[in-house]
């Protein structure tokens, strides 16, 4: 099946950049997991533009797909599992076998989280386990929190709760911590303790209520944030030279990435981690990918009747 693009990615970043092909016509097809999404996992989103009172991922996932089908995209709930470019177009394989080409393609595959292994976790995600501070964080008002991880993503992780609470307690999930010497100052400073142990399993029913060391201790927490790191998003991107610093695909200013032709939104390029910004880049993507395969340089919508 041939297409002028593809977007690789079911997330905010992914399904705006489809929105804006669609509306110009362009024959888009994407390509992804809704579940894969991290947005999927939000309880409740509280800092998106038009939601006073919130909205589930679930339901702003679905929103975005149900307005995407609105102007004849496609999306295939599919895992793109190897991508090579040949000459002027790109040839993705799909995990069922099936295979696309394209003549531009949208990477908006996010990044996924790296699981630690820690018993419940997975079960408990969205219930007491979050991943992102600044998605979840204002939840926890003055409430007890611990932070698993031993590297200085954790570190900064607790630093930024504070703005919500003082009780919190980072648990390395090793037996050493690995953090810069500015990180640990701040933690000092602010008398938050630090634990060398690792985490055995996330105790709780329906929703968090403490975790099991190693060692038998049982602690009690409102909530869980974890800070162990994050794994990169882009297995293909070796086979087609584009280049990635600190896990994030480096773009310019038009989303374009250093392959002519491929462009990139999303958590893939950014460490900002938020749906405002994935949908902005989305945005930015599609427009630049629409110029690119019409060989213009001024976007033009088709689709003005359905504004």
């Amino acid at each position: 099946m041939k297409k002028e693009v593809i977007v690789i990615g079911c997330g905010p970043a992914g399904l705006s950049a489809a929105i804006y092909l669609g509306r110009a016509n362009i024959d888009t097809l994407v390509l992804g997991k809704q579940k894969d999404s991290q947005v999927m996992k939000a309880h409740l989103i509280m800092n998106y533009l038009g939601f006073p009172k919130g909205i589930t991922g679930e339901q702003l996932l679905k929103n975005a797909m149900d307005q995407v089908r609105v102007y004849n995209v496609p999306i295939l709930e599919n895992e793109v599992i190897n991508v090579e470019q040949d000459k002027e177009s790109f040839i993705l394989e799909t995990e069922d076998g099936k295979v696309y080409e394209s003549k531009a393609l949208i990477i908006a595959t996010g990044t996924p989280i790296k699981l630690s292994g820690i018993e419940n976790e997975e079960r408990l995600t969205s219930k007491g386990v979050h991943y992102c501070v600044e998605c979840d964080g204002p939840l926890y008002h003055n409430k007890n929190l611990a932070v698993i991880g031993n590297g200085n993503h954790a570190a900064e992780e607790a630093i930024l709760l504070l703005s919500y609470t003082k009780n919190i307690t980072i648990i390395a999930n090793a037996d050493r911590f690995e953090i810069s010497s500015k990180l640990r100052d701040q933690i000092k400073k602010n008398k938050i303790p630090m634990i060398t142990k690792s985490v055995k399993s996330f105790d709780g029913e329906t929703k968090i209520e403490g975790i099991t060391l190693m060692d038998g201790q049982k602690m009690k927490f409102d909530g869980v944030f974890m800070g162990c790191g994050e794994l990169s998003a882009f297995d293909f991107s070796a086979k087609l030279a584009l280049t990635i610093e600190n896990d994030s695909l480096i773009v310019d200013k038009n989303g374009m990435t250093s392959v002519k032709g491929i462009f990139a939104a999303g958590n893939c390029i950014s460490k900002c981690r938020q749906v405002a910004k994935s949908v902005g880049d989305g945005c930015n993507a599609a427009l630049s990918a629409i110029r690119y395969v019409r060989n213009k340089e001024v976007y033009q919508d088709y689709a003005t009747s359905k504004n």
